[in-house]
């Protein structure tokens, strides 16, 4: 499919998507929003989560892999939620529901996912160790591992419902050494972290997180940026540069604000990269099982 600058039918396309977008299972709101308040207890989110067996047994699935590398088998929501940490678990839990909200019977667009998730999980295991390197706060880490699971969903949307005319995006992206996101505003009119954004509020992500997607990909001048869109931009552009190019396609590089604020030399960023590249492998087995 050749593409135009123009090409108001995509455009439309791609609008229209976002109004039908399916809902989040109900279970995933219900944790999302029980784990905001200080009172949420391990008994609560257990009666929540085990009224969905499909996300409970996908979620018992994931934090058994290799990924985590727990000593001993898990086997049920309750010592999950006491080994991770009730916060862990709603990322989990959030992204096993973005997955099954956003899934294909395509096999070719399954497997696009799964290089999609392993460099999502990449990302999330930097952005959570930058975070820790900064001395956040455990809450703020938390949400920041998310942030970098998540950062993405827009690229996730695009890929499963409009794959073939992205790919065609990508593609110019490569060809013409132009940004990713760059080439989606002048051919989709919208980037992919705008569309994340656009996700995370019909989704009603909590608005740090919605903050991390929209503003992965670019710093703005003047303007305050969390740190955590600190950690999910630098967690990204290192994530990009491990992925295959058919799935990020020409990436920006480190702002230098993003890369004054984390204050690493060169020997540890090198350090940062290579255990991140180390997530990738691992973030393997998961793939399999979610």
């Amino acid at each position: 499919m050749a593409l135009r600058a123009d090409n108001m039918l995509l455009r439309r396309y791609v609008e229209k998507a976002m109004v039908d977008l399916p809902a989040l299972p109900t279970v995933v709101l219900q944790v999302v929003q029980a784990t905001e308040k200080d009172t949420a207890t391990t008994t609560e989110i257990e009666s929540m989560l085990m009224a969905d067996a499909a996300i409970t047994t996908k979620l018992l699935k994931v934090v058994n892999s290799a990924y985590f590398g727990l000593p001993r088998q898990i086997v049920n929501v309750n010592q999950t939620i006491a080994i991770l940490g009730m916060h862990q678990v709603r990322n989990l839990v959030m992204s096993i529901g973005v997955l099954n909200a956003l899934s294909s019977p395509s096999p070719r667009i399954m497997e696009t996912q799964k290089a999609f998730w392993q460099h999502s999980f990449a990302s999330a295991t930097c952005a959570e160790s930058i975070a820790k390197a900064k001395g956040l706060p455990k809450k703020d880490i938390e949400m920041i591992f998310i942030g970098g699971l998540l950062h993405d969903v827009g690229r996730l949307f695009l890929f499963t419902l409009f794959n073939l005319p992205y790919q065609e995006v990508l593609k110019e992206s490569i060809s013409r050494n132009e940004p990713i996101e760059s080439v989606e505003a002048r051919i989709l009119g919208v980037t992919h972290a705008q569309l994340g954004g656009i996700l995370g509020e019909k989704w009603n992500f909590p608005q740090p997180l919605i903050d991390m997607i929209q503003g992965h990909d670019a710093i703005p001048d003047g303007a305050t940026v969390s740190e955590g869109v600190y950690c999910t931009h630098i967690a990204d552009a290192i994530a990009n540069s491990l992925a295959p190019v058919e799935i990020v396609g020409t990436p920006s590089q480190v702002d230098v604000k993003a890369r004054l604020w984390l204050g690493f030399n060169e020997s540890q960023y090198e350090d940062l990269k290579n255990r991140t590249a180390e997530q990738v492998s691992l973030a393997k087995e998961m793939l399999g099982v979610m």
